[in-house]
């Protein structure tokens, strides 16, 4: 029987996150109709109930919430998507809404701002919660970001992946077979064609890279 509330499906694999998220939600006002702890049950449910909104976190167990809105974005047209997050950097945020999101919310937030999240995108809305809107505005108050593999040559990649690993630069060299000289010199370069101001800032954007990719 169709209350009139939202239906909402919840993409999670942690299940005590679930049912804290559900039970917020369900207070809200909102009809929590699946639950799923992997992209392919999320997949199979929503070809089985009618959801208007899922609600779903971007690292899971088996594939990632970014594959699960990629996968799902042409066949369920009429469906908006909410990520609920620990991540909270612009990377994530701008993968988010590439890949089909209308909305953001970080899970360090106030839980009402998840709910505020919902109502706003199934209104047609694009929502980001304060978190991830300060690192949208502090993205772009450094300037565009480049992505490394389109500037950097093989080499200077490879050094720029390796210092996402937390190597250090004689870990580097010697994995690479050069001067750890050498790798200074691939530092300067890469700092210069990413357009960052120092190596702590080319480490940090290097490990959450690798983050992303684990």
């Amino acid at each position: 029987m169709n209350t009139g509330r939202t239906r909402l499906l919840l993409l999670d694999d942690h299940p005590l996150v679930r049912q804290g998220i559900a039970g917020l939600l369900s207070e809200g006002g909102f009809d929590v109709v699946g639950q799923a702890g992997t992209a392919r049950d999320a997949i199979r449910l929503l070809g089985q109930v009618p959801v208007e909104v899922v609600v779903l976190d971007l690292s899971l167990e088996e594939g990632s919430g970014l594959d699960f809105l990629a996968a799902v974005r042409d066949r369920f047209p009429g469906m908006c998507a909410v990520v609920y997050s620990v991540h909270a950097d612009s990377d994530n945020v701008r993968r988010a809404f590439a890949a089909g999101a209308m909305g953001y919310v970080t899970k360090p937030e106030d839980p009402e701002i998840l709910a505020e999240c919902v109502r706003r995108v199934r209104a047609g809305e694009r929502f980001l919660s304060p978190r991830a809107a300060r690192a949208m505005a502090d993205a772009l108050a450094r300037g565009p970001v480049l992505d490394p593999e389109d500037v950097l040559s093989p080499q200077e990649l490879q050094v720029y992946r390796l210092l996402g690993t937390e190597a250090r630069s004689q870990e580097i060299a010697a994995h690479m077979g050069l001067s750890v000289r050498t790798i200074e010199t691939y530092y300067d370069r890469i700092l210069t064609k990413l357009g960052l101001p120092g190596r702590r800032e080319l480490r940090r954007q290097s490990a959450e890279e690798a983050r992303r990719r684990a």
